[in-house]
C-alpha cells in the first residue's frame, strides 16, 4: 500500500484520534493552569510568534515549492495548537473572575465553546483556511482574551484601561492578517478601518459588564449584623439568612475579600439592592490592590419599621461585576439606636 493510499484510508481516523488527544491535553492544561500566573507571559509570547509566522508565510513568502507548502502546513498546525492551549489555559482564570449566574459568565461559556471547537482538527482547520472573517475574528478574540488578562499585570494599570489597550492591539494585529499593505492606499478602505476601530473601542465601553474582571476575583463575601471596623471581624457571619435581632443599630454589614496576583490599581464599589431596586451604592474607592488580595467593607442602614425581606449585595470593579450574594433578613423589625454612619472603606 502506497503512502497516498494509506493517507486516504486512515486520514479521518488519524485526525479523529488527534482531536480526542487534543481535547484530553486541553483539559490537562486547564487543570494545570490553576493559579499559575507565571505562564501567562509565555502564552502571550506564543501568540505573538504565531501571529508573526502566520503573517510571514501567508503574505511575505511567495511560491509553491514543497518546502514552502510544508512550512505553511506546519504553521497552520501550530496555530491550531496555540488556539487550543491558550483557550484552555485562560478558562480557569476567567471562571474564577466571573460571577455565576450573571451576564459576564457568558464570556466563560464562549471561551469553553471555542476551546472545544479548536480540538476538532478537520472542522477547525477548514474554518480557518476557507473563511477569512472567521480566522481573523477568532485570532482577535483569543489575543484580546489573553491581553486583557496580561496587560494589567504588566503595565500595573486599571483593568478598564487595559481592556481598551488590549482591544486596540488585537484589532491592529488582526487587521495585519486580514488586509494587505496596498489596501491602505484606498481612502475608502482606510475610512472603513477607522470606523471599525472606533466601533471596537465603543463596544468595549458598552459591553464591559459582559467581561469578567480578570485578574481580580472575589474569594469571599461575609455578611453580619455587627463589625469591628479596625479588624473587620464580626461576632458571627451569615450565609443566606440573618435574624433581624442581630442587626445592631439597624445596619447590615458586608466584607468582601478580593484576590489580586499583583499590585494593580482598582476601583471598587459595593451595592445593595432589593427586588432589582438599588437601595444604596457606596462611593467608588480607588486603591492599589495588594499582592495576594485586599478587603473592602460597607453597610446598609435599615429603617426602624423594616420587615423581613431578601437583599442582594453586589461588588463591582470599574463597571464589572466581581461577585454577589443574596441574604434574607428573618424575624421582626429592627431597632435603630444610633445614626447611620454610611461609611465605606478598604482594608488590608
Amino acid at each position: 500500500m502506497t503512502w497516498q493510499e494509506m493517507h486516504q484510508k486512515f486520514a479521518r481516523l488519524f485526525w479523529a484520534l488527534h482531536s480526542a488527544w487534543a481535547l484530553i491535553s486541553g483539559i490537562a492544561v486547564l487543570v494545570l493552569a490553576h493559579n499559575r500566573y507565571g505562564f501567562l507571559r509565555w502564552v502571550v509570547l506564543f501568540i505573538a510568534l504565531t501571529w508573526g509566522s502566520t503573517l510571514l508565510f501567508s503574505r511575505l513568502v511567495a511560491g509553491e515549492s514543497r518546502v514552502l507548502r510544508f512550512a505553511q502546513g506546519l504553521v497552520s498546525y501550530l496555530t491550531r495548537v496555540m488556539y487550543q492551549e491558550t483557550l484552555f489555559f485562560l478558562i480557569p482564570f476567567y471562571f474564577y473572575s466571573a460571577t455565576f449566574p450573571s451576564w459576564n459568565f457568558l464570556y466563560v461559556i464562549a471561551l469553553a465553546a471555542f476551546a472545544v471547537l479548536s480540538c476538532f482538527d478537520m472542522l477547525f482547520d477548514r474554518l480557518l483556511r476557507e473563511h477569512r472573517w472567521f480566522s481573523t475574528g477568532f485570532f482577535a478574540f483569543v489575543s484580546f482574551s489573553a491581553l486583557q488578562f496580561f496587560l494589567p499585570l504588566l503595565l500595573r494599570t486599571r483593568i478598564d484601561n487595559s481592556e481598551y489597550i488590549a482591544a486596540g492591539i488585537s484589532f491592529l494585529a488582526a487587521l495585519a492578517l486580514a488586509k494587505r499593505f496596498h489596501d491602505l492606499r484606498d481612502g475608502r478602505q482606510v475610512g472603513a478601518i477607522a470606523i471599525a476601530f472606533a466601533a471596537t473601542l465603543l463596544a468595549i465601553f458598552v459591553f464591559r459588564p459582559l467581561l469578567p474582571p480578570v485578574p481580580l476575583r472575589m474569594t469571599s463575601l461575609r455578611v453580619s449584623g455587627a463589625l469591628n471596623l479596625h479588624t473587620l471581624k464580626a461576632p458571627h457571619d451569615y450565609e443566606t439568612e440573618i435574624p433581624a435581632a442581630e442587626l445592631k443599630n439597624g445596619r447590615l454589614f458586608v466584607v468582601a475579600t478580593i484576590f489580586s496576583p499583583e499590585r494593580i490599581p482598582a476601583r471598587i464599589q459595593v451595592r445593595f439592592l432589593q427586588h432589582g431596586t438599588l437601595l444604596r451604592a457606596s462611593r467608588v474607592s480607588s486603591l492599589t490592590a495588594h499582592r495576594g488580595g485586599f478587603r473592602v467593607w460597607d453597610s446598609l442602614h435599615l429603617p426602624a419599621n423594616h420587615s423581613s425581606g431578601t437583599y442582594r449585595i453586589e461588588i463591582w470593579s470599574s463597571g464589572q461585576l466581581l461577585g454577589k450574594r443574596d441574604i434574607r433578613i428573618i424575624g421582626g423589625g429592627v431597632r435603630t439606636t444610633a445614626a447611620d454612619a454610611r461609611t465605606f472603606g478598604p482594608a488590608c
